[in-house]
């Protein structure tokens, strides 16, 4: 999902990328791969900052 997250944001497909992400969050946190979690999370930052969602 991470990976395909990536490939949605890169098109310029936020939302469904947002998505994406989301799902990898779940599955990582799920299973404790904590390397996927951050990587995740850091794309998530920089997909919200983009859109102006960051305070």
């Amino acid at each position: 999902m991470h990976q395909l997250g990536i490939l949605y944001a890169n098109k310029g497909e936020v939302d469904e990328a947002i998505a994406l992400f989301n799902q990898s969050l779940e599955i990582t946190e799920s299973i404790g791969n904590v390397q996927t979690k951050a990587a995740t999370l850091h794309q998530l930052g920089i997909l919200y900052a983009n859109k102006g969602e960051v305070d």
